[in-house]
């Protein structure tokens, strides 16, 4: 399991990656852009990785708002997503359910009844 921080934007996405690639010398990995907004992107650390996304402007999919933060978490398979996808979403806002994407083989995202938002995923793909 590797966990790793994920920040959102409002629209501001890419500013941010610009921002943060010069501030730390890393560069990111841009996976998709859809009408100008960053599905999701990765700035690598080496080590680790910061995701980084603009927030679904649907009101009623996302929390995170301008600078939020959610916790994303990289587990063995499908099967071990929708385990932990079903116990964190008691009592909980389902934002995502969990299906397959461009960049990994299975990926949601809610947020938990303690107000913590989480991405669960496995089998990325390079």
């Amino acid at each position: 399991m590797k966990v790793s921080p994920y920040l959102q934007f409002n629209g501001e996405c890419l500013e941010a990656i610009a921002f943060y690639e010069e501030a730390f010398g890393a560069k990111a990995e841009i996976y998709k852009k859809d009408n100008g907004f960053i599905d999701h992107a990765e700035l690598d650390f080496g080590d680790g990785w910061l995701g980084l996304s603009d927030t679904p402007r649907d009101e009623e999919k996302s929390s995170f708002g301008n600078g939020g933060i959610s916790i994303s978490v990289s587990l063995a398979d499908v099967n071990e997503v929708k385990t932990v996808f079903e116990k964190l979403s008691v009592d909980g806002k389902v934002f995502e359910q969990p299906e397959a994407t461009e960049w990994c083989d299975c990926f949601c995202t809610l947020e938990d009844k303690f107000g913590v938002n989480w991405s669960l995923m496995c089998g990325e793909k390079e």
